[in-house]
């Protein structure tokens, strides 16, 4: 068994960038990590560029090749610099953000967590920024200049990251599976799907609803546990639907409140800080009924008939 910490440059025996590009091209890393490479296929990561939601936003944007390309068909990373604005590929742009995107060197090595096998193709080394997972993911998703989707500045203010947590934790959950076919046994390491809004399960998670009847007023409570800002990306809107009706059940008062960096009424950005807990009074007659649903609509053209509830109460 073989594993270094020391740069690819001063290993001997393995594959240079140049290859490592073609070896992924050719299917290499899919034949040797077909557990990751099918976690990889099927996440956001991997249709970064492909998304037709992507390139219909990005097409309006005047300046896109300076500040929405480069990060949904980046060159490797660490060759650019982890922090800094990555460059745009100049081929296979498809591939979106790829293994080489995250893990690959300017001599061929592939940077992660300690390995547990010797790869053979390439050189392993061990990188602290993939086992901390922050300023890895703060190269796109921290990038000043494109506030829109800045959630790791709000997620360095968060109760997560004081307990030790880091985008990982949530993004990329842990899963025992084989770790390529050169190993023995299943072991533990975080799945490559970074799941995020477009799951349920994960917009479930994200907040919790509250509602409190006392003195003839109902307090509604929206607590953000995302970890950052909510919603997390500058296109998205969170709305606060409140329908309050009447012993007969019929509705007698109806308002959206929404939350967003973008919104239409001009009012600045209103998205819920890290852990915020935000509260929203309203007057409640005797006997009467409210019903408090938090919805995401994922784009502004988005039709109301396709918001997903992402939690409900009615007292």
């Amino acid at each position: 068994m073989m594993f270094s910490h020391l740069p690819a440059a001063e290993q001997t025996g393995y594959l240079g960038l140049n290859d490592i590009k073609k070896g992924f091209g050719s299917g290499k890393c899919r034949s040797c990590h077909p557990a990751i490479w099918r976690e990889w296929e099927r996440s956001m990561h991997a249709k970064a560029w492909s998304d037709p939601i992507y390139q219909e936003t990005a097409s309006v944007v005047v300046d896109r090749q300076k500040n929405c390309d480069p990060c949904h068909a980046p060159e490797p990373v660490l060759i650019t610099g982890i922090g800094k604005m990555p460059k745009l590929r100049d081929d296979d742009r498809q591939s979106g953000v790829s293994c080489l995107t995250c893990h690959a060197d300017m001599h061929g090595g592939m940077h992660g967590p300690p390995m547990n096998v010797d790869a053979m193709f390439h050189a392993n080394v061990t990188s602290e920024v993939h086992t901390k997972a922050i300023g890895l993911c703060a190269t796109c998703h921290g990038q000043p200049k494109v506030p829109e989707h800045n959630q790791v500045i709000s997620f360095k203010k968060s109760q997560i990251l004081e307990e030790g947590g880091n985008c990982a934790t949530c993004h990329m959950p842990r899963v025992k599976r084989m770790q390529s076919t050169l190993s023995y046994e299943r072991i533990s390491g975080r799945r490559h799907t970074w799941i995020a809004s477009r799951s349920g399960q994960m917009l479930e998670n994200a907040a919790e609803l509250m509602i409190e009847k006392r003195n003839g007023e109902a307090i509604i409570g929206v607590k953000n546990k995302s970890g950052h800002m909510l919603p997390g990306d500058g296109f998205r809107t969170i709305i606060l639907d409140v329908k309050i009706s009447n012993p007969s059940g019929e509705i007698e008062y109806h308002q959206q409140i929404e939350h967003s960096m973008m919104l239409d009424s001009g009012q600045s950005d209103n998205r819920f800080q890290p852990d915020e807990i935000r509260q929203f009074t309203f007057d409640l007659k005797p006997n009467y009924s409210i019903r408090a649903r938090l919805l995401y609509c994922l784009l502004p053209t988005t039709p109301e008939n396709e918001w997903v509830t992402m939690a409900e109460i009615l007292k």
